[in-house]
């Protein structure tokens, strides 16, 4: 798929389920996190994976934004 066509089938999804992800899925998405190249390898990473209703509610009682 070229960038042009990428760009323009693009979209933006503000509506989760309330399904929790597969643990077999999580794995994939942090292990490509964990390999996501940052600026000369110099950009520290922290990824938090929320796993209870409240640990959310912590996490959101911190943050201005709300999704």
């Amino acid at each position: 798929m070229d960038f042009e066509k990428l760009s323009a089938e693009r979209y933006s999804l503000r509506k989760f389920d309330t399904r929790p992800v597969e643990q077999e899925k999580l794995d994939l998405i942090l292990e490509a996190g964990r390999n996501a190249p940052t600026a000369h390898n110099k950009q520290p990473q922290r990824i938090f994976v929320f796993r209870s209703p409240e640990a959310l509610e912590k996490a959101d009682a911190c943050m201005d934004c709300h999704f």
